[in-house]
């Protein structure tokens, strides 16, 4: 696996994390613990109460855009150079991409369209399921 493939996963894997924070997290793991848990709300929300719902998408890219101003771990502990700017960009970059689809799931919600929240949140998984068809081992 390549550096900026671990890179990728790490990423993904820290925004799909179950939600537990331990002291050892870093600021961007518990940026994105905050991240899932606010996704995982939705469940309980009532589908019909857009407000709550967009209340709980404003939290999961808040935090996504806190996390993208950290470094993570293994990008961090890189050699200087080429490799090691590019790592960071393209982390940055996938968390750009989620940061954008919750925004668009964020303006669905205001709305109260429930065709765009549809098609928001379908744009949501499609990025999460290409993500881990690129860059996990399952």
């Amino acid at each position: 696996m390549t550096v900026h493939k671990m890179i990728t996963v790490v990423a993904l894997a820290a925004f799909t994390a179950t939600g537990s924070v331990s002291a050892e997290d870093t600021e961007m793991e518990k940026s994105m613990s905050v991240a899932s848990k606010a996704l995982k709300s939705l469940r309980t929300i009532p589908k019909d109460d857009y407000t709550a719902a967009a209340e709980a998408v404003r939290t999961a890219h808040e935090a996504i855009l806190k996390s993208m101003s950290y470094t993570a771990t293994m990008v961090a502990e890189m050699p200087d150079g080429v490799e090691k700017e590019k790592a960071l960009a393209d982390s940055r970059r996938i968390l750009g991409l989620n940061y954008s689809a919750l925004c668009a799931l964020e303006l669905a919600y205001l709305e109260g369209d429930a065709k765009k929240i549809e098609e928001a949140y379908d744009q949501v998984k499609e990025t999460k399921k290409e993500g881990h068809k690129k860059y996990t081992d399952d």
